[in-house]
């Protein structure tokens, strides 16, 4: 008997997001966050993919549907609860985020991380939970990546750059300027090429020695604006 080779069924968006749904639905502590609440999730062009959620929530729900159901659907619902947990205050990596989408405005900005476990002392977790949790972080991001089909992707931090890096098979470099980065790669043959790049982490902790953290929200603005007039916002 000759043996045939049988093409695997592409995957739907439904399945990809039941998948994302299952995922992040924990037994016990912290649900996993696959991105920032947005109720337009699976239209945006551009993805940010940094290293993890910082403030972990599941009691602060009901249930998980309503957890779920606010993170897709009812970004002000949840934004009530994530805002009391961090005392109204945004982080320096969301601030800069901000800069960077600001001029994006349209487009539809994702934000996501090589792991999706919020935790604010990830470098303390133990080293298998690390593993584990990027491992699934690659199967939330090239779910994210099929569902969304991103004309760009920013990443930044070690995690968020390795991430993207090993999903595309392509080597990035943080530390290249901004106006001078030119990859594109596609996640599988046959689909049109995501424009990547790679920055240090927005918090602007833990970059190399010369590098100015002062000038990172200019930079990223500067990028908003040059991907703003390529994707004709």
């Amino acid at each position: 008997m000759t043996n045939q080779s049988i093409t695997p069924t592409p995957r739907t968006g439904c399945d990809l997001e039941a998948q994302l749904r299952r995922l992040s639905q924990t037994s016990s502590g912290s649900y996993l966050r696959p991105f920032t609440p947005n109720a337009k999730w699976k239209d945006a062009r551009v993805l940010v993919v940094g290293t993890n959620p910082a403030t972990p929530l599941r009691d602060e729900f009901e249930s998980f549907d309503t957890y779920w159901d606010a993170l897709t659907l009812n970004p002000a619902a949840f934004e009530v609860i994530y805002r009391a947990q961090r005392n109204g205050k945004p982080s320096l990596t969301t601030s800069r985020v901000e800069r960077f989408a600001a001029p994006l405005d349209g487009v539809g900005v994702l934000r996501t991380n090589a792991a999706a476990l919020p935790s604010g002392r990830w470098k303390k977790l133990p080293a298998k939970v690390r593993r584990e949790q990027l491992e699934i972080g690659q199967q939330i991001l090239r779910a994210l990546v099929e569902i969304c089909r991103p004309a760009a992707i920013l990443c930044h931090g070690q995690e968020g750059v390795q991430a993207v890096s090993a999903l595309f098979a392509t080597a990035l470099d943080p530390y290249v300027a901004l106006d001078r980065q030119a990859v594109q790669a596609s996640l599988t043959a046959g689909t049109a090429p995501v424009r990547l790049f790679a920055y240090p982490h927005l918090s602007g902790l833990g970059v190399q020695p010369g590098f100015a953290v002062g000038r990172m929200g200019d930079e990223l603005e500067a990028l908003g604006q040059r991907l703003a007039g390529e994707l004709h916002v």
